[in-house]
């Protein structure tokens, strides 16, 4: 079982290699004739950057005005999974001030959709996101009061702004839970051990921890796994279908798993430690 002092032995063995790496790398290069010249090596072409995306638009199918004000409209119905609240989406947005028109953000433009929970967004997010489908496109009106308030948000976002988003929901964190447990609750930023199989899209095992072999998930080793224990309890059971744009984990959590490709999670939360936000 991995503990704590384990997790910060690999944090200094991966601080030590590069420390090494420096060290055994001489300041000046040694003289032309003492060491043979290596030959060319064609560099790869950097990959090419994601085109912008047209915004969808088209005719409303589906409105409903909510409570305080937000405007919910259904360009395109979704036929996939269904976003519940407090859940992780990946979604492309096109973000535009009510009045007049002013675009303050678009990952259309970006060409990359982008991947978080709805935990941490704006109101009108939170609110607004939950009931749509995967495929789904959706258009939200939203009051200042459930957006950014009297305070606005830098340069772009003046105070007291109403603010128009297009939504297009491309994939979600998928959570079904097999057993709910009766202890204490993932929240946020937390410590959590479980047991678990990690499967591929195919079905393949990748990793197994079963009875005594426990596992440690530490905040922000990995993005699907964050996401997806949010509100899990002690004894519970959970399957997590996740996203390849959330199976990532940062380079120092020196993870073997494979990633940036969907996977799924059947996880057995034994215990829990909440940080607080």
């Amino acid at each position: 079982m991995r503990t704590l002092s384990t997790l910060a032995l690999i944090a200094l063995a991966g601080f030590a290699a590069v420390a090494v790496a420096r060290i055994d790398d001489p300041k000046t290069p040694p003289p032309a004739a003492a060491t043979p010249a290596a030959p060319a090596v064609e560099t790869p072409a950097a990959p090419a950057a994601p085109k912008a995306l047209p915004v969808p638009e088209g005719p409303v199918v589906k409105k409903t005005e909510l409570e305080g004000g937000l405007i919910v409209e259904d360009i395109k119905l979704g036929d996939g999974y269904e976003v519940k609240a407090g859940g992780a989406v990946v979604a492309h947005y096109h973000g535009t001030l009510k009045e007049g028109g002013k675009v303050f953000d678009s990952s259309f433009t970006r060409g990359e959709p982008v991947a978080f929970p709805l935990t941490g967004v704006i109101q009108g997010w939170s609110k607004g996101v939950p009931g749509m489908k995967i495929g789904g496109i959706r258009k939200l009106t939203i009051p200042s009061k459930m957006a950014y308030g009297e305070n606005g948000a830098g340069q772009d976002i003046p105070p007291n702004s109403d603010l128009v988003f297009t939504i297009q929901l491309v994939d979600a964190l998928q959570v079904e839970d097999v057993k709910v447990g009766e202890g204490e609750a993932a929240k946020g930023q937390c410590v959590a051990v479980t047991t678990h199989t990690i499967k591929d899209k195919d079905g393949k095992e990748i990793e197994k921890k079963a009875g005594n072999d426990l596992y440690i998930w530490f905040p922000g080793e990995h993005q699907g796994v964050n996401f997806g224990l949010e509100g899990m309890k002690v004894g519970g059971t959970r399957k997590i279908i996740v996203p390849k744009e959330m199976n990532v984990s940062p380079p120092q959590a020196m993870s073997k798993r494979p990633q940036n490709v969907p996977i799924t999670i059947e996880v057995n939360l034994v215990a829990v430690r909440n940080l607080g936000q």
